[in-house]
């Protein structure tokens, strides 16, 4: 009886996340564009809470992984959609629904191979820009636009290119860092990673609005110069051993 207890508390964290994408939806068909973009954040917040209440009551099961990324589905897949939709494409008629429809599609995509590839609960890293990721940079841009520029319309192909590369990113194999265990005893990667977690929380407690677009496109673009990094690295490597042989 402790253990179904104790498998069930992470689930209300999961509960939340999908209460709040709906949410989310809700409030994007009503016009409230900010509040539905906050709720995507309030969504990511519940998200990291269950993965680390599991992982802290030992509770972790197949089952909640499952269940995580249905809530996900709803919270970062049609949530932003929607979003997207009602703010920037709804009057482009078809061609609008297929562009919004893009996060819902490479989301639920980059969820089903994340299930499949999943080996244990625990990742060193992620394979790909993970779907809250994704959500958030888009609904970070619209808290951003309408904090700068006092208004939620924009220019749509901004908004296409950010769709865009989002997307492709999520399907991508590029390695993405995942959240730092909150303890100093781990690697010096960990550590930085807990420098530069603790500096972007004190940046968002004094500017919200204007922070969190830039802290997560510096996240997507994270994933880009990795991988350029380890580009340059392995033709080094490899002028290394012709110069060699």
């Amino acid at each position: 009886m402790v253990k179904v207890s104790r498998s069930i508390v992470p689930s209300f964290f999961t509960i939340g996340n999908m209460f709040c994408g709906f949410l989310s939806i809700i409030y994007a068909f009503e016009s409230n564009y900010t509040l539905a973009a906050w709720l995507i954040f309030a969504s990511a917040f519940l998200d990291t809470m269950d993965g680390k209440v599991a992982r802290f009551t030992k509770s972790a099961s197949q089952f909640g992984v499952e269940y995580d990324s249905l809530a996900d589905v709803v919270s970062f897949g049609f949530a932003p959609s929607a979003l997207m939709y009602e703010l920037y494409f709804k009057s482009m008629g078809m061609i609008g629904v297929m562009v919004s429809f893009l996060p819902l599609l490479f989301g639920s995509i980059r969820l089903a191979r994340f299930n499949a590839q999943l080996k244990g609960f625990d990742k060193s890293y992620f394979s790909g820009l993970p779907i809250p990721a994704a959500a958030l940079t888009l609904a970070s841009f619209v808290i951003f636009q309408i904090h700068y520029f006092g208004t939620p319309h924009a220019e749509p192909r901004i908004m296409l290119a950010l769709i865009f590369v989002v997307s492709v990113l999520m399907v991508s194999t590029l390695r993405y860092e995942t959240m730092p265990n909150l303890s100093l005893k781990g690697s010096m990667l960990d550590k930085l990673k807990i420098f530069c977690l603790l500096v972007g929380a004190i940046m968002l407690v004094i500017y919200p609005r204007q922070i969190l677009f830039p802290l997560m496109s510096i996240y997507v673009l994270s994933g880009l110069f990795g991988w350029i990094i380890k580009l340059f690295k392995t033709n080094d490597t490899l002028q290394e051993k012709k110069i060699e042989s």
